[in-house]
């Protein structure tokens, strides 16, 4: 908790340091949708949709690098359907529900490619859990807190417009091996690396741009 609370506190004094020194910076609301999995949970695909929207502010460090400090409600979770002709009768479905903080550095490659990579704190709001069509919400519980980090490629498509996809991984676990069931690794470099549940995800977001805001133009 103390560790989480020191980098939460080192990305906005970071963002903060950087927009006094920038000339301008922007505000950027963003719509998407996410695909999902989780690894660990012995289910494999992005099966399971979600919602991914919030705000973002980017500041200028030159013309081709500035930092985002992104607010967003990102849906994660995993959805495994039976499938009968396989011998498959098993249902899951778990739905994780994040108030997501990413710091991005975001690196313009031309007028209108972008990457964008950094790490990001989110906190769990609340979650559902249904295995085998009972709700197991409660039983097993998640960490309040994920650690991650994200790489995403964008285009912009017109002026204030654009596009871009992301890619999220945990690095810290969401679930621990041990609270629902234990997973052997023979390879210790696997053992060092899963200890339980991480969240996977695609995002594919749209961005608009409301604008340049001028350090003029802010109240002091």
């Amino acid at each position: 908790m103390r560790l989480l609370s020191v980098i939460f506190l080192f990305l906005i004094c970071t963002v903060q340091a950087q927009t006094e020194k920038a000339s301008e910076f922007t505000l950027k609301p963003s719509l998407g949708l996410n695909v999902c999995q989780v690894h660990g949970d012995s289910y494999d695909g992005y099966d399971k949709p979600g919602i991914f929207a919030g705000v973002a502010v980017n500041a200028f460090i030159n013309k081709k690098v500035s930092l985002e400090l992104g607010f967003y409600f990102s849906q994660k979770g995993s959805k495994h359907n039976p499938n009968p002709n396989k011998g498959d009768y098993s249902y899951y479905k778990l739905n994780l529900n994040y108030i997501d903080l990413p710091l991005s550095l975001r690196y313009m490659l031309n007028q209108r490619y972008f990457i964008t990579l950094g790490p990001s704190i989110a906190y769990l709001v609340n979650y559902y859990e249904n295995i085998n069509y009972t709700n197991m919400t409660g039983y097993y519980h998640f960490k309040k807190y994920e650690v991650g980090l994200n790489i995403g490629l964008g285009r912009t498509m017109i002026k204030n417009i654009s596009v871009e996809v992301r890619c999220s991984n945990s690095i810290t676990s969401v679930r621990d091996y041990g609270v629902v069931s234990h997973v052997f690794y023979p390879n210790p470099v696997a053992r060092f690396f899963n200890k339980g549940f991480y969240n996977n995800i695609l995002t594919l977001m749209l961005t608009y741009k409301l604008g340049k805001i001028k350090k003029s133009e802010t109240p002091s």
